[in-house]
């Protein structure tokens, strides 16, 4: 297997997993390629505690773990116990996501920015929610255009992105063809 043939490796934290199921982009998750998993936390969250609310995303993230299309999966205590030490900001369920990450040597797809620094900080790989869409226009499955509406129907889901943010995610889509690299695909 060459390096272009590597198969990757997904983390998702709850929010992206959410807004995925809420905006009806939760197809994205089963056709990204490479493996996909979620700590228990994360499936607590989502899934138990989205169905008991009656959230409309929790189905559609609980079909995706029963079709094996996402994996739960603990991740080490002594991975977790370093990334939760000195760290009072960061939830339970970014922990996980961030141990999970480290552990595997896979992507964390987290967007909350205190658990993207502590990322940083333990040379954890991340995404946001967004690259999942570019990443889908990279493999031919969308084009620049539904591209676009993806990130607006993310956005219309409650997914936060603030204005330069959005640009900056318009202009990335643009010159999809020049972002292959960073997604390391």
């Amino acid at each position: 297997m060459d390096n272009k043939e590597k198969r990757l490796i997904f983390i998702f934290n709850a929010t992206p997993l959410i807004h995925f199921g809420k905006s009806g982009l939760a197809w994205m998750i089963e056709k990204l390629n490479g493996e996909k998993y979620i700590p228990p936390t994360v499936y607590k969250e989502v899934v138990v505690t989205g169905k008991n609310k009656g959230f409309e995303d929790a189905p559609i993230i609980e079909n995706l773990i029963h079709r094996k299309v996402i994996t739960i999966k603990e991740p080490k205590k002594d991975i977790l116990t370093l990334i939760t030490k000195g760290q009072k900001d960061i939830h339970k369920g970014e922990a996980e996501v961030l141990a999970l990450a480290k552990e595997l040597n896979a992507i964390a797809i987290v967007d909350d920015p205190v658990a993207r620094k502590i990322a940083d900080i333990y040379n954890i790989k991340k995404e946001g929610s967004y690259t999942i869409i570019i990443r889908m226009l990279l493999k031919g499955q969308i084009n620049k255009e539904e591209a676009k509406e993806s990130i607006d129907k993310l956005i219309a889901s409650g997914w936060r992105c603030d204005i330069d943010f959005y640009r900056h995610i318009l202009k990335l889509i643009e010159k999809s063809n020049q972002f292959v690299d960073y997604l390391q695909q």
